[in-house]
């Protein structure tokens, strides 16, 4: 395509769009190389400290090593125990001298280091050694400079926790240092894009301003579109280019999106976790039955409950275990939905509800026995449970006839006292309202 065959209006467009966009590649080019030399520099550093931990834990592990095999040695005169003892002090030798050398890259740990080389050396030479001497003599240290021996290895393993301890902490300073150039670097990058971004639309701007009245009132249309606003129609655009074809795709798409929304609408009522319907669905039904329930004179029912010592749980397993339960128990509630007479929904963290329409208290009482039953069954372990050692529930049941002198509120604290009730009574129980009659 040439280029004049797009007109001045695109000739302009194009240059404007070329120019934004060679700017923004090497914006992107220049900062990315930034980002990818504090990455190798984390890498690297990351590295040093893998060696210098490996190193640390060969030194300890071969001063134990001699440790061992000298008391070993010493106890039993058995000469197969000289063999770890002398494999360790070679291996002790090695790891300091290297440990030492790169320990020089961080300023920090190079002196702990230093201490951690020096204290095993000093238990060699004052009593790995000596004490080996004794034994091949047939002698034993005195009980004091036992006592001292074991004193320096344990400063020895001190030493070493705290050197681990010290390593880890560099290694988090490394990481941090490369997040902040990441950050800094990025932040520039933003900057830069979003500087460049405007420019091109202030010129933009100016060269459709022959054109920005129809795309003003059609962006006034797609407002009306995102809050769900169908009814007004695109504008009319009667020229022959990428306007028209522009406004012809939006009302193409104002068809479509309202099909959507509707669907959208529908998802919403669910809870995303559990698949449950939601606090938002229960209570928009709740408003509506309530005014069918009350111009037929036919009960309403529900039964609010939650799970025993949730919190305990959340502490002992997990959130994400806890979000497993809740799933878990989810799927047995399922079971019991029957729409539209009856279904359940999560009312709020461990907190469900079961509404029931037309259905009076003994039917909602043998309901809820079923579920406590259905969700104590499932046996999910609950060691911290004061009641069980499997996860319950507490469960309150209410019923009432809608008349015009009770607000649909007045059911809900009715069951949500009766199920205080259940907690009160020992949990893991069915509790009617007012009534107090309990089933386990």
């Amino acid at each position: 395509m040439k280029l004049n065959s797009l007109g001045k209006l695109g000739n302009k467009l194009l240059n404007s769009i070329f120019i934004s966009a060679l700017l923004i590649i090497v914006i992107v080019i220049t900062f990315t190389i930034f980002i990818r030399v504090s990455l190798d520099v984390n890498i690297k550093g990351q590295r040093f400290l893998d060696d210098l931990e490996v190193l640390t834990n060969q030194l300890y592990q071969a001063l134990i090593d001699q440790e061992t095999g000298q008391r070993g040695y010493s106890l039993t005169k058995d000469e197969s125990f000289l063999e770890p003892y002398y494999i360790g002090g070679q291996q002790f030798h090695e790891s300091s001298d290297e440990l030492i050398q790169l320990s020089t890259h961080f300023p920090t740990l190079h002196k702990q280091a230093k201490l951690l080389v020096a204290e095993g050396q000093d238990w060699h030479n004052l009593y790995g050694d000596p004490f080996v001497a004794l034994a091949e003599k047939g002698e034993l240290p005195n009980l004091l400079v036992s006592v001292e021996a074991k004193h320096l290895i344990d400063e020895f393993r001190v030493t070493y926790k705290e050197f681990t301890v010290m390593i880890d902490a560099e290694r988090t300073i490394v990481r941090n240092t490369m997040k902040t150039r990441i950050n800094s670097t990025l932040f520039g990058l933003v900057f830069f894009i979003i500087f460049i971004i405007l420019i091109n639309l202030f010129v933009n701007f100016r060269i459709l301003k022959s054109v920005i009245k129809p795309i003003i009132k059609l962006s006034n249309n797609v407002k009306s579109y995102t809050e769900h606003d169908f009814t007004k129609v695109v504008p009319t655009y009667n020229k022959q280019d990428e306007l028209h074809d522009l406004i012809q795709n939006v009302d193409i798409m104002r068809t479509e999106l309202s099909s959507s929304i509707q669907t959208l609408e529908e998802k919403v009522n669910f809870d995303g976790l559990t698949g449950l319907y939601n606090r938002r669905y229960f209570n928009e039904t709740m408003l509506k039955e309530w005014a069918i329930a009350k111009g037929k004179h036919f009960p309403i029912s529900i039964i609010l409950f939650d799970i025993d010592f949730y919190k305990n749980f959340n502490d002992t397993y997990g959130h994400l275990a806890g979000d497993e339960c809740l799933k878990t128990i989810a799927t047995c509630l399922k079971n019991f939905n029957d729409e539209p007479s009856r279904f359940v929904a999560r009312f709020g963290g461990e907190e469900f509800v079961v509404f029931l329409q037309g259905q009076d208290e003994h039917q909602a009482m043998q309901l809820a026995e079923e579920i406590r039953k259905a969700v104590e069954n499932l046996k999910i372990p609950h060691s911290k449970s004061e009641v069980h050692d499997y996860v319950t529930i507490s469960m309150g049941v209410a019923t009432v006839i809608p008349t015009d002198y009770i607000k649909s509120t007045k059911i809900f604290n009715m069951a949500d006292h009766a199920m205080y009730e259940s907690k009160n009574n020992g949990r893991n129980r069915v509790t009617k309202y007012e009534k107090v009659v309990s089933y386990q």
